[in-house]
């Protein structure tokens, strides 16, 4: 190697490990400053807590009355399968 393909091979070594340390400095810097942040307001959580609550208690009341009205119209349809055999109309031969 000449010394101008040491130099350049150097040069990027340098430029990437400084890049490399930058970064590494940056998500330090980041993971401290999370820190210092300190925990978030608890009360918009428990509020949002208690919105989903509500919603999830909803659903459950509607899928009951959907699941219910299935039922009774199985419940008639297998009554009235019972009682009124369904009569199939004759099929005549055409020849």
């Amino acid at each position: 190697m000449n010394g101008e393909q040491i130099m350049t091979v150097v040069c990027v070594a340098v430029i990437t490990f400084g890049v490399s340390v930058c970064m590494i400095a940056m998500a330090f810097g980041a993971r401290a400053r999370a820190k210092l942040k300190g925990s978030p307001d608890l009360s918009t959580f428990d509020a949002r807590l208690e919105r989903i609550e509500q919603s999830l208690e909803s659903v459950a009341v509607e899928v009951e009355r959907v699941s219910e009205a299935q039922r009774f119209t199985a419940r008639i349809l297998s009554e009235r399968r019972d009682g009124a055999p369904a009569q199939l109309p004759a099929v005549e031969g055409r020849r």
